[in-house]
């Protein structure tokens, strides 16, 4: 499944003052992103990505995709796993002018499709083994980026709550 987000930001939206963007998903594995920047931002306008306060893309805390007229596409391999299944896109605009746009795309499919597409020599036991293993490597990435949050030169990240 692709899920989608065409976000548009107006015009002088601070990043004190960011426009939030719920993407609703389903329990499964993110196995592509893209970031779309149409022509005209020249880089005013940015998007980060997060799972409840966890930032998830990109991965810097406190930094943003930026992009003029291109695709930023990459794999990735990230465990959705629990209540909301959803990911929040923070976005800004600093043109004083314009509103601009960009466009959200994520692959995730659940486990077992993954297992079976993606995976298809590994024996069934590695792959619980390697699921396990991603938990906790996601457990241990947010307890180390909550840690960091208090240090961080970025107000914003203080205020971010889960939209619902």
């Amino acid at each position: 499944m692709i899920y989608v987000a065409n976000i548009s930001t107006p015009a002088n939206t601070a990043k004190a003052a960011m426009l939030r963007t719920r993407i609703v998903v389903t329990k499964g594995l993110v196995y592509k992103v893209e970031f779309y920047f149409p022509a005209g931002s020249a880089g005013l306008m940015g998007v980060a990505v997060f799972d409840g306060l966890y930032q998830v893309w990109p991965s810097s805390v406190g930094e943003f995709f930026l992009g003029e007229n291109q695709i930023i596409p990459f794999e990735d391999m990230y465990l959705v796993e629990s209540a909301p299944f959803e990911f929040v896109c923070y976005t800004y605009n600093l043109d004083d002018t314009y509103a601009h746009a960009v466009s959200v795309r994520i692959g995730l499919v659940s486990k077992d499709v993954f297992l079976a597409r993606f995976l298809p020599t590994r024996g069934k036991e590695d792959l619980e083994a390697l699921m396990r293993k991603m938990i906790a490597d996601k457990v241990e990435r947010a307890q180390r980026q909550k840690a960091r949050l208090p240090a961080t030169p970025f107000e914003w990240m203080l205020k971010t709550e889960v939209v619902t």
